[in-house]
């Protein structure tokens, strides 16, 4: 075969492959992209599957850790960046770290809110804010129909939620909250949750049947839910839910500018939204994908969504959070 017979053939399997992303050429050498990703293990091995399928050529390597630690670290490594491409956070919480990102427009058609001003970052997936309970551990206690449920003093020291500070999911959470309940609202949850340090505690904590409630997101209490855990229930507040878009970006001044592009595309693609979601629950920017056809979760246009301004969300982080410090060290 010919090396343009072979080109031909490489584009029209990525083609297939990736959905709606169109390859111009592939390289001869490979390229290398360095992914700082905050996310599962699941989300991660989901994703390096399409990259060897759609792209064997693009070597991937990942570095693991919180949001928070992990962008902490790209800024602290602002001078010589280690990191390509950053998976994922809260737009409000991406937006914070606008120094130390690079525009880039995806070549894969998405809607537009899930895009960044001027590209600065790309919707990865959209998160369902919810109650994860433990029905083995309610103790009497009824079935909460909503967040004001949590507000009663009978769940002190019965509800988990991540740290806002470091979790970009945990300050979605509370600042949804904030824009329902106010202050008050918050004095009163801060009474009675207690503060972990990182989002992933949440769910697993609650799954572990070392609190009876957690606030998190709707992909990780459905693995439990999945997974057979049947003391496992999800509950979308009567108030209303919260959506948070999570988001990817390049780093600025990467190692690898290039092959970050790449990655960010194919992250964006058909293909790869939904083998994330096939392994993770997580509903995806890219609205192409079909989220419809696994069972046990509601489609988003049959919950009741509280809308949240992000633009106004990020400009408000600061202030919100040291409301929530103040209000969780007097509740203490």
């Amino acid at each position: 075969m010919s090396r343009a017979s072979l080109l031909k053939t490489l584009i029209l399997a990525g083609t297939g492959l990736i959905g709606s992303l169109a390859f111009a050429s592939l390289p001869a050498a490979a390229e290398t992209a360095v992914l700082y990703a905050s996310n599962n293990s699941a989300a991660v091995d989901a994703l390096l599957k399409v990259v060897g399928d759609a792209a064997p050529d693009l070597e991937v390597e990942v570095v693991r850790g919180a949001t928070g630690a992990l962008l902490k670290r790209i800024e602290a490594e602002a001078a010589a960046p280690r990191a390509d491409l950053f998976w994922s956070a809260g737009f409000p919480t991406l937006a914070a770290y606008g120094a130390v990102l690079a525009p880039y427009h995806t070549k894969v058609e998405l809607p537009a809110d899930m895009v960044g001003p001027d590209g600065l970052w790309t919707g990865a997936n959209v998160h369902v804010m919810v109650l994860m309970v433990n029905d083995r551990r309610l103790d009497g206690r009824p079935m909460p129909a909503g967040w004001a449920d949590l507000f009663d003093p009978a769940w002190k020291g019965q509800v988990v939620i991540g740290d806002p500070a470091n979790s970009s999911s945990a300050y979605a959470q509370i600042y949804g909250l904030y824009q329902l309940f106010g202050r008050e609202g918050l004095e009163k949850l801060a009474r009675n949750v207690v503060v972990t340090g990182s989002s992933s505690n949440v769910y697993k904590s609650v799954a572990a049947g070392e609190f009876a409630a957690g606030i998190t997101m709707e992909y990780s209490a459905e693995a439990y839910v999945a997974g057979g855990q049947r003391e496992i229930r999800l509950v979308y507040p009567a108030e209303g839910t919260f959506l948070s878009p999570e988001g990817m970006a390049v780093v600025k001044g990467a190692p690898h500018p290039q092959a970050a592009q790449r990655l960010l595309d194919i992250m964006a693609s058909d293909a790869a939204q939904a083998a994330i979601f096939a392994a993770t629950w997580r509903r995806p920017a890219n609205d192409r994908v079909d989220v419809t056809a696994i069972a046990g979760l509601p489609r988003l246009a049959d919950l009741k969504v509280i809308a949240v301004d992000q633009d106004a969300a990020a400009r408000d982080r600061d202030r919100v959070l040291a409301i929530w410090q103040e209000v969780t060290a007097a509740g203490r």
